[in-house]
């Protein structure tokens, strides 16, 4: 299993525009949310298909040219031809490499760029796609271990439950598609290898892959993150950029300005989908066509040429459509007691929440568990054409930066996790939405700071300790872990909140300053 970047870029089911989700195939203990960590070549295949040839030189962009393999004609097919083809009985060989071809042409006008060699496309069924050939080794052990408390600190995946697993579930359930940049090619999943239905929709959103692969190498460094935030940073831009050209390629369609093959479902088995994950894996195509729309109008495609040489980092770019570079936060004191962490995972032992991430907490939370978040329908307060989800809440806004460090001890787990915001404000309102998702789950405050939730995939004891800008959240299976995790704690100058909920009797004074804060609401 590994990260969300590039080594895949897959197409995931029921989404607006059904644009895909990328995955990082290279190293298994590189990052957090692949299917289990195979690459297309390890899942097989059913059949082959005809290559979609290409030829010629670039001309000027016309949307009328249509002889010779100029720019918008492929093959001698061009990009507004009429093709005689039905999906009743599925396609032929021959159907579908014309209809690959004149998919191609389409990118090509749509993006304003030639292809410069032949894109193969590939029919797989379901099953292979979700049948993962990898056998179990320590190294992959110790990264599902140091990655299981990453999603715990998330709230998505208790104790008792592998995050793996949940992942892969998702993604067989999800995925109709896949472009591999290791393997130069086009996988449709689909349960009719014979004769495929294909959703041209989906040709266009994989082959403007394969177009970003051979003008910038989507295998380069720049596009394999070391954290999940980046992961989410760098696939927003080109899976945004995919996003958008299918709508603008469904634009052509609606207005008949071109004929279009009526679109076909090609769909996986419909898996135990986990929604936290679910909506973690969609933040980057729900607001990266917004964020590809807005440069396109201000700069161009010369715009979005210049971020895929330099691509953004964060999912808060993503989110709110600004630049941004956070500091790296580094964990300050180690544990005591035998606990260590895992250097070798993540960036030095830690990952990068972010603000995407952060967001889909307090959302899930809401929804699973009625914890006083944020109203769970925010998500879908969106703005604009092009936003398909919105991401943004006053709990996680105001972000700045976080570090996850996972530790093990034996059989015993825990974290540290220090995030940085913007004002004292911003740590105000997620110090609040964070105690009411421990209230949720019927936590006990047992001492200024720190409160114990007794059963359930999060039990064990939190700590929740803030200055100024900066908030550190401790997790042990006991309250003594807390402190060995964290020597540096100091539950005494910790904020004596009442916290309705945790526990009878306790008496702490309430902060009536922050009852008067206003709320940071989205940027």
């Amino acid at each position: 299993m590994q990260r969300l970047t590039v080594g895949w870029c897959l197409l995931l089911l029921g989404l607006v525009v059904a644009a895909p989700v990328a995955a990082h195939p290279a190293d298994p203990d590189s990052g957090s949310l692949s299917p289990a960590g195979a690459t297309p070549a390890e899942f097989g295949s059913d059949e082959s298909a005809a290559p979609a040839a290409h030829g010629g030189t670039a001309t000027t962009a016309n949307e009328s040219v249509t002889d010779g393999d100029s720019l918008g004609c492929v093959d001698g097919i061009c990009h507004d031809d009429t093709l005689n083809i039905t999906q009743t009985d599925g396609l032929t060989d021959g159907e579908r490499s014309r209809l690959v071809d004149r998919s191609m042409a389409r990118v090509e006008v749509l993006r304003q760029a030639e292809f410069n060699r032949t894109v193969p496309v590939r029919v797989m069924t379901p099953t292979n796609f979700s049948r993962n050939r990898l056998a179990t080794n320590d190294t992959k052990s110790r990264f599902n271990r140091w990655n299981d408390q990453i999603w715990k600190a998330l709230f998505v995946v208790g104790e008792n439950d592998s995050s793996e697993q949940a992942i892969s579930d998702t993604f067989s359930g999800s995925v109709s598609g896949f472009y591999s940049p290791s393997r130069d090619e086009i996988v449709v999943v689909t349960r009719n290898t014979d004769h495929p239905r294909l959703s041209e929709g989906t040709l266009i959103h994989e082959l403007t892959h394969a177009l970003q692969d051979q003008r910038f190498n989507l295998s380069a460094p720049r596009f394999r993150a070391e954290t999940q935030d980046e992961d989410l940073g760098v696939t927003g831009l080109f899976e945004g950029v995919a996003a958008y050209t299918v709508d603008r390629y469904n634009e052509r369609c609606t207005d008949d300005r071109w004929a279009c093959v009526d679109t076909a479902s090609t769909s996986g088995d419909g898996g135990q989908t986990n929604r936290a994950i679910l909506m973690t894996l969609l933040q980057p195509y729900s607001d990266g066509p917004a964020y590809v729309h807005d440069i396109v109008e201000r700069e161009g495609w010369d715009g979005i040429d210049a971020r895929m040489r330099n691509p953004p980092t964060t999912s808060t770019e993503i989110i709110h459509r600004e630049p941004m570079a956070t500091p790296e936060i580094t964990r300050t004191g180690e544990a005591t007691a035998g606990w260590s962490r895992y250097p070798e995972q993540g960036r030095n032992g830690a990952d990068v929440a972010g603000e995407a991430s952060i967001f889909v907490m307090f959302w899930h939370q809401a929804v699973t568990e009625g914890a006083d978040t944020i109203d769970p329908g925010v998500l879908y307060e969106t703005n604009g054409r092009y936003d398909q989800r919105n991401y943004a809440a006053p709990p996680s806004a105001g972000w700045a930066g976080d570090a996850i460090v996972p530790y093990r001890r034996g059989d015993e787990n825990g974290y540290v996790w220090t995030l940085a915001w913007e004002t004292p404000d911003d740590v105000t309102e997620f110090t609040r939405a964070y105690r009411a998702i421990l209230d949720a789950h019927n936590a006990t405050q047992t001492r200024p700071g720190v409160y114990v939730v007794e059963d359930g995939g999060f039990s064990g004891a939190y700590a929740v300790d803030t200055s100024d800008t900066r908030v550190r959240i401790v997790h042990a299976p006991t309250t003594d872990g807390l402190d060995e995790l964290a020597p540096t704690l100091d539950p005494d100058s910790l904020p004596r909140e009442r916290i309705p909920g945790f526990g009878v009797g306790v008496a702490v004074v309430a902060l009536v300053s922050a009852t008067l804060i206003a709320r940071r609401h989205a940027r």
